[in-house]
């Protein structure tokens, strides 16, 4: 009975002192707080898979080759370095150059494919390369910058592919642009109009200013071709070029910069003259058929050319109905002799002009 009452007493003295933990609690040095993670159970069927990422030291580098044969072998590929691009001058000339074509074999030719890629996003690609023994090869790429950050380099890279070999170079492009203060500072009096895209309705309107200095007036509404790549937002226009190579080696009038790569400008024509026009593209006009960019007929492009200054505002969406009426739109006789001219084209020679 006395030891009974022994241990009855010694529990209840540790019961006072508070020296017991409570059971299912961690302790702690902070302040009389303690923390206990939560667990969270995923069941096995929806957990990600883990998945093993690419580090940098894997990805190209100006001197990466990679070859499963030999039939790159001798062959040289050189890029152009000290390439700048500034608001005065934003259009870069890229020259990708074979200054040496050693074949292996018996073949003195070799279709190969090259890929150039802007910061990533493939620019240009010719699938049919021809590669001549003992000859040398140029391929000339034009480049519009409209990306406005101070001090921006670009990576620029060409993959020649041929058999199961790749050759891959790197340069850099300086973008030497205006800081975006430059841009904010400029007064919205320089600005007399606004560009709307409808994408899904193949249709660009552009608006001037009420009394209120809203851009609400509708002052010229044109057909256009967009394409999927042609992304909704907004914008601000770029730079300008009258002339300028196009994707897939063509030429394009009247060229100024919405985003990146995307452009408004003509029907592409097959070279640097007016009169080879793509007259089954310039039919396609009010459909989405191009590769991004926003196509539009000579004279609404030109009118946007010699009206609209770098930095107007730029909207491009979708909607189910369009706030003014459809312009029309009438197609070329591909048979007709003047087929390979734009018929709106104000050009004093071109010959649909009715003077001609």
């Amino acid at each position: 009975m006395k030891r009974f009452l022994c241990v009855a007493l010694a529990l209840l003295l540790l019961l006072l002192t508070g020296c017991m933990v409570a059971p299912d609690q961690t302790s702690s040095d902070t302040a009389g707080y303690s923390y206990r993670p939560p667990v969270q159970s995923v069941p096995a069927s929806t957990a990600a898979p883990v998945q093993s990422l690419p580090v940098e030291s894997e990805l190209p580098t100006e001197e990466t080759e990679t070859s499963e044969t030999d039939s790159l072998t001798g062959v040289e590929m050189l890029l152009p370095e000290g390439l700048v691009a500034t608001p005065g001058s934003p259009w870069v000339t890229v020259t990708v150059a074979f200054p040496k074509v050693t074949l292996t074999g018996p073949e003195s030719e070799r279709t190969c494919s090259l890929v150039l890629t802007l910061d990533g996003e493939t620019v240009a690609e010719w699938p049919t390369l021809l590669l001549s023994a003992g000859q040398e090869k140029e391929v000339e790429l034009e480049f519009s910058f409209d990306r406005w950050q101070e001090d921006y380099v670009a990576l620029f890279r060409a993959t020649l592919s041929c058999g199961g070999s790749s050759l891959v170079r790197e340069t850099e492009i300086s973008v030497d642009n205006y800081p975006e203060e430059v841009y904010l500072a400029m007064s919205e009096d320089s600005f007399p109009y606004s560009i709307d895209v409808v994408r899904n309705q193949n249709v660009v309107i552009v608006y001037g200013r009420d009394g209120e200095d809203d851009y609400t007036i509708p002052v010229r509404v044109c057909v256009c071709s967009t394409g999927t790549a042609t992304p909704v937002g907004n914008y601000s226009l770029g730079s300008k070029k009258e002339w300028a190579s196009l994707y897939g080696g063509v030429w394009g009038q009247y060229v100024c910069g919405i985003s990146g790569n995307i452009l408004f400008h003509s029907v592409p024509y097959y070279h640097m003259s007016k009169d080879s026009l793509e007259t089954e593209e310039y039919n396609k006009l009010g459909t989405a058929c191009s590769m991004g960019c926003v196509r539009l007929p000579v004279v609404d492009v030109k009118w946007i050319y010699d009206n609209c200054p770098s930095g107007t505002a730029i909207h491009i969406y979708d909607a189910d109905e369009l706030p003014v009426e459809r312009p029309a739109f009438n197609t070329i006789d591909p048979d007709d002799p003047r087929a390979g001219w734009d018929p709106t084209d104000p050009d004093e020679n071109n010959p649909w002009n009715e003077n001609n």
